[in-house]
């Protein structure tokens, strides 16, 4: 793989899907990101970045990667493929060694696929989907961070091609070298998750991890990531807990018996739950004409915006989410939400978007990703 000229800049904010505001050398520049993902745990502003010189064209750079916790962090999702076809090459993937490609970048209906594999002893040919997993915490990876149809749709594809009697894999590559396991991002992604699921023994689904030396050189350790499929079955269920995030301009509302209350102009987060019919309970909050039931309805009513983050568990995480909220928010609600358990509140305030706010981000990483396999 050709290497490409690097250079560090630090990250302000995104723009859109593709391109985003970094810093180079003191000065402000656009650059594109070859990433649609959401990328919330990763571009947070004053991260460093990982870059790449543009000759010319609308962004005089590309963002290649980004630093967390101290290692380098691949974010170019085009560049997966060069970083895969090489270790397929050079036998650094176990479970693909004695392979090689016959063809990239391989139609079927309506989708392309990334490799077609030929094992080079029996002649017997693999089509390979290959997917960037850049989102994860302490031990545990997932994918997609945001509702991927396509990729959903890439394996029903592949399960399709073994009823030609072709054998067909997916490898999700995750960029972070000490994960440890790899679930399909249900919380995100409920649709893939359950198809990820039932796929498991018509299609080969492998994940591994990638450590690279430098800023993105080649990697130099490959590790298989271990998938546990009793995890996905229990807690890929319509229950849990969520968290609602709204955007509200300063205003007195009367919420039942609370009485009137004074809230500020920006975000508020409620922390709920639902033991069952997680999706309807968040679908009735999104909802402005309901009849009035519990204290966040009232503030539904007037929030200029509303952002649901469902946390599908099997566990009552609802007053331990809270716990954690209350560390890191600027002024919370008394008695908001916690009418029938032992919290101060369920409400809790951030005069900016709490997205962009590392600590939350935090804290839905532990709850989203490491919680499921470090809880008693």
């Amino acid at each position: 793989m050709k290497k490409l000229a690097k250079t560090k800049g630090v990250f302000l904010e995104r723009i859109n899907r593709f391109s985003v505001k970094v810093k180079v050398y003191g000065k402000e520049h656009l650059a594109y990101l070859p990433n649609p993902g959401r990328l919330w745990e990763l571009l947070i502003k004053g991260r460093e970045v990982i870059l790449s010189r543009n000759k010319s064209g609308k962004f005089p750079y590309t963002i290649l990667g980004c630093i967390k916790d101290g290692y380098p962090v691949l974010l170019h999702t085009g560049l997966t493929n060069k970083i895969v076809k090489k270790l397929i090459e050079e036998g650094k993937i176990p479970f693909l060694r004695g392979h090689r490609i016959v063809k990239e970048e391989v139609r079927f209906n309506r989708s392309r696929i990334d490799f077609l594999l030929e094992e080079k002893r029996t002649g017997e040919k693999l089509f390979l989907e290959i997917k960037t997993c850049s989102l994860f915490g302490k031990d545990v990876a997932m994918f997609p961070d945001a509702v991927s149809e396509r990729g959903r749709r890439h394996l029903e594809e592949l399960s399709g091609l073994t009823k030609y009697g072709y054998k067909a894999g997916c490898l999700f590559v995750v960029m972070k070298p000490d994960v440890k396991y790899f679930l399909p991002a249900y919380h995100f992604d409920f649709e893939f998750a359950r198809t990820f699921l039932n796929l498991r023994r018509t299609i080969n689904l492998w994940a591994i991890s990638l450590k690279f030396k430098g800023y993105l050189e080649e990697p130099d350790e490959v590790k298989i990531l271990n998938i546990p499929y009793d995890i996905i079955e229990k807690e890929a269920q319509n229950r849990g807990a969520y968290f609602l995030i709204l955007e509200t301009p300063s205003r007195k509302i009367k919420i039942g018996s609370l009485g009137e209350i004074c809230f500020k102009n920006g975000f508020y987060i409620y922390v709920g739950s639902a033991r069952l019919n997680l999706f309807q309970r968040i679908k009735r909050h999104l909802r402005k004409r309901k009849k009035f039931r519990w204290h966040i309805d009232y503030l539904t009513q007037v929030a200029k915006r509303i952002r649901a983050i469902p946390v599908m568990t099997s566990k009552n995480l609802e007053c331990e989410m809270a716990e954690k909220l209350s560390f890191i928010a600027e002024e919370t609600i008394s008695g908001f939400g916690a009418g029938d358990c032992s919290c101060k509140t369920h409400l809790f305030y951030f005069s900016a978007d709490p997205i962009k706010n590392e600590k939350f981000i935090e804290v839905l990483n532990f709850f989203m990703l490491d919680y499921v396999l470090n809880s008693p």
